[in-house]
C-alpha cells in the first residue's frame, strides 16, 4: 500500500471540458476520494524550485550543497508531506461535504467516516483545470502522480465560458477571443506533457467517450490508473454536473475576435481528433517542459531578488532618513536652545544694563 498512497490524480485541460463530472466520477471510486480544486499546489511547486535555486541549493555554503541534495529530491520531500496531510484529514473533508449536504445538526453519529474498513481510500484526484500549466512541477512534487488529460470539442468549451455567469455569477472569460486562446494554451500545455511524458504517466480522454460510451471509457481509465472498474463511477452521469446551461440559440460569432485566434484552436481540436496520442516519450518534448519551468522559475527569482534589493534599498533609505530627520531635530533643539539663550542675555541686559 505504501507505495500506492503517493500516487495522486490530476485530472487537466481547458476549463469547461468536463473536468468537474470526470473529478466525481473518479470519486465514488472504493480507493479514490475527491479534493477540492486546490488550485495552489502548482505555484508550490515552482516556490519550491525558488527557493531552492535562490536560498538553500546554490553556493559552496549551502547545506543542501553540502550534503548533496538535489532539487528533485528537495521538492519531492514536501510532496510527500502534502500527499500525507491529505491522506491524514481525508476524513475532515468528507465530514464538511457531509455536514453541508445533510446540515450540522444530524448526530455525527450517522456519518460514516473514511476510516471505515469499508471504504479505505488511498488515493486522491484534484480536477483544477489551471494545473494544465504546472504538469512538470506537479511532477516534481509528485513523482508517481498521473494525469488525464480531459479534451472537448473547442466550440462547446467555448460556449460554455462565455456563459458561466449562469453557473457562478462570475464571468470566466471576457470575450470570445480569449476563451479561444485559453483553450488553445491550455490544451496545448497538455498534449506537451503528453509527449514528454508518454501514455503511462499522461493520458488523453475524450469528453465525448464520457458522453457516449461512458462504462467502456471508464474502464479504459481506471485501467490507465492501475485500479478496478467500479460501477458507481457512472453515479455523477446521471445528472448535470457544474453545468453552464447554455442556452439553445446562444451563437457564436463575435465581430471583434481575431480570426487567426480562432483559426488556430480549431486546426488543433483537428489534429486531436485525427491523430491519436503519441505512443513514445519525446525527448525534446521533455527538454522544452523542463525549459519552460526554469524559466518560470528563474522569472520569479529574478523578481525576488528585485524585490529584496529593492526593499533591502528602501530600508536603508528609511533608516537614512530617520537619523537625518533626528539629527535635523536635534539641531532644531540646539538651535532654540541658543536663541533662548540669546533672548535670557539681551533681557539681562536691558534690565541690568550693559555690566550684567
Amino acid at each position: 500500500m505504501q507505495n500506492r498512497t503517493n500516487r495522486p490524480i490530476f485530472i487537466v485541460g481547458s476549463p469547461r471540458s468536463g473536468t468537474s463530472v470526470l473529478t466525481w466520477c473518479l470519486g465514488q471510486h472504493p480507493n479514490i476520494f475527491v479534493v477540492d480544486e486546490s488550485t495552489g499546489i502548482g505555484e508550490l511547486a515552482l516556490a519550491l524550485a525558488v527557493c531552492y535555486q535562490t536560498k538553500m541549493g546554490l553556493g559552496r555554503d549551502s547545506v543542501w550543497t553540502a550534503m548533496n541534495v538535489q532539487r528533485g529530491e528537495f521538492i519531492a520531500a514536501f510532496g510527500q508531506t502534502i500527499n500525507e496531510l491529505i491522506l491524514r484529514h481525508k476524513v475532515d473533508l468528507e465530514k464538511r461535504r457531509w455536514e453541508e449536504t445533510v446540515g450540522s445538526n444530524v448526530a455525527p453519529s450517522s456519518f460514516v467516516t473514511e476510516q471505515s474498513s469499508s471504504c479505505p481510500k488511498a488515493r486522491w484526484v484534484d480536477g483544477t483545470p489551471v494545473y494544465s500549466f504546472h504538469i512538470y512541477g506537479l511532477r516534481k512534487l509528485f513523482p508517481d502522480a498521473q494525469f488525464i488529460h480531459i479534451v472537448r470539442d473547442v466550440t462547446s468549451v467555448v460556449r460554455s465560458m462565455l456563459n458561466f455567469h449562469r453557473l457562478g455569477d462570475v464571468n470566466l472569460v471576457a470575450n470570445e477571443q480569449e476563451a479561444y486562446d485559453y483553450w488553445f494554451r491550455a490544451v496545448s500545455a497538455c498534449l506537451l506533457a503528453e509527449r514528454a511524458y508518454g501514455p503511462e504517466v499522461v493520458f488523453r480522454f475524450q469528453y465525448s467517450e464520457l458522453v457516449n460510451r461512458p462504462e467502456a471509457s471508464l474502464r479504459a481509465l481506471l485501467n490507465f490508473l492501475g485500479e478496478p472498474y467500479a460501477p458507481e463511477c457512472l453515479t455523477p452521469l446521471r445528472e448535470k454536473i457544474n453545468s453552464s446551461n447554455v442556452p439553445a440559440d446562444f451563437k457564436l460569432g463575435d465581430s471583434h475576435s481575431d480570426p487567426a485566434v480562432i483559426e488556430l484552436a480549431t486546426r488543433l481540436y483537428t489534429q486531436i481528433e485525427t491523430s491519436p496520442q503519441p505512443s513514445e516519450i519525446s525527448q525534446i518534448a521533455a527538454y522544452k517542459i523542463e525549459i519552460e519551468f526554469n524559466q518560470r522559475a528563474n522569472y520569479v527569482a529574478t523578481l525576488d531578488r528585485a524585490y529584496t534589493t529593492a526593499h533591502t534599498e528602501f530600508t536603508e533609505a528609511r533608516a537614512r532618513a530617520e537619523r537625518l530627520a533626528n539629527e535635523i531635530q536635534r539641531k532644531k533643539a540646539t538651535i532654540r536652545a541658543l536663541q533662548a539663550r540669546r533672548w535670557r542675555h539681551k533681557l539681562r541686559k536691558f534690565v541690568f544694563g550693559q555690566d550684567a
